[in-house]
């Protein structure tokens, strides 16, 4: 039996008894166990956002392979590109925890732009692949 880190424990921790949601969910599964979700979640709001924040505290290791988070999924990649930017308009606007303020705007904005060329190519790759199914008589 592998030998749990302190990491390890950290993250078995926080998935106990942190609130947690499925992007960060995703994140801890993959950033200490390699561990890929079924449906590869990532932040869609500073909600989801502030919770994966939260297990970055909570685990102050897996921060420093944040990067390996784009193996996830294009929008992960996305995500981590730009993930200072992000938290920096996240802790100032609401804080961690959402200690200064209940509402993120800004950081809502932020990452709806960061996010839109996923969700662009996505768009693009259905609409191909629909128009190969008709093609194809699919």
């Amino acid at each position: 039996m592998a030998r749990l880190t302190a990491t390890h424990r950290q993250v078995a921790h926080w998935l106990a008894t942190g609130e947690t949601g499925l992007s960060s969910e995703t994140m801890a599964l993959w950033l200490a166990f390699g561990e890929r979700t079924k449906h590869r979640s990532h932040p869609l709001d500073p909600a989801d956002f502030d919770r994966c924040l939260r297990l970055l505290q909570a685990a102050p290791r897996l921060r420093d392979r944040l990067k390996e988070m784009a193996n996830v999924s294009p929008f992960w990649a996305l995500l981590v590109i730009r993930w200072d930017d992000i938290e920096r308009s996240h802790l100032d606007e609401v804080g961690l925890g959402w200690s200064k303020s209940d509402r993120a705007p800004k950081t809502y904005q932020l990452i709806k732009e960061v996010l839109e060329p996923g969700y662009d190519l996505t768009r693009k790759v259905r609409e191909f692949t629909d128009s190969v199914k008709c093609r194809n008589g699919s």
